[in-house]
């Protein structure tokens, strides 16, 4: 049964996990290591009073094949948009959560789902955007961020927050989706713009997304391939975005790995 993760210390996550619990008939049936656990049928929901980044413990205190955060989005730029995406560190830092050098594992088809739904439903300004896969929990279980905000306004916005509750309830609630591929995305930027337009109109689940800032870190490839639900059949590289001598790199990697590569 998938789980829905909020903290009570987020104000954004917390009006999101209210606002998902408001909306179906959810029955709180006790504590899970002292954290409120609720159930509307095969949906589980957990309301943590714990920075989310800094989880990690949720493997060894729930077995769920899928949790799901909702939570707040910060840009620095201040850009207001709906994102999704999976955790993890690609280098040695580890300034927001999770482990250096240490991927989580991804859902790509969960994710597909809820990035198309808030797509096709979206009646607000804001545009839906995959993000590169960054900060915490390291998690073993299959597991994915839903986010709103970018600007005061729509962090603080019911109407952005019930909305983020709506899709994800939906996404949860539907079967499952066909026609998808899951695949690993390499290169570009942190807003994933091109990978995003090849989800929605070619069906491409990203797994994990290395942007270009990180694709010297070849090794740790082999991880974004294999600590994912589904294992990505071919790798997506945003080729102009990096050096030929980089994709060079990236590809002989790939290769060693049996995983093809197309072009964006």
């Amino acid at each position: 049964m998938p789980f829905i993760v909020y903290s009570e210390l987020n104000t954004t996550s917390s009006m999101i996990g209210r606002a998902i619990l408001g909306a179906e008939d959810f029955e709180e049936v006790g504590k899970i290591s002292g954290f409120r656990h609720f159930r509307w049928g095969k949906v589980e929901l957990l309301a943590v009073d714990r920075n989310i980044l800094e989880t990690d413990f949720l493997d060894q205190i729930i077995k769920t094949d899928l949790i799901i955060f909702p939570c707040s989005h910060k840009s620095a730029k201040e850009v207001a948009s709906f994102t999704a995406h999976a955790e993890g560190n690609w280098t040695g830092e580890a300034k927001l959560g999770g482990q250096p050098r240490q991927l989580s594992f991804s859902s790509p088809q969960m994710m597909h789902k809820v990035l198309s739904i808030l797509s096709k439903n979206n009646s607000t300004s804001l545009p839906v955007i995959y993000e590169a896969t960054h900060h915490g929990p390291l998690l073993k279980t299959p597991s994915m961020f839903v986010e709103v905000g970018g600007s005061r306004e729509a962090l603080e916005s019911v109407e952005y927050c019930t909305f983020v509750a709506k899709s994800i309830i939906d996404a949860l609630s539907s079967g499952p989706e066909t026609g998808t591929t899951p695949v690993l995305g390499i290169g570009g930027m942190h807003y994933a713009d091109k990978f995003t337009r090849m989800a929605l109109e070619k069906g491409y689940a990203f797994s994990h997304i290395m942007p270009k800032y990180y694709v010297n870190e070849t090794d740790m490839i082999s991880q974004a391939v294999e600590r994912s639900s589904e294992r990505p059949e071919k790798a997506v590289i945003e080729w102009k975005s990096i050096k030929s001598d980089e994709r060079q790199r990236v590809i002989a990697n790939l290769e060693d790995l049996g995983i093809g590569y197309e072009r964006a």
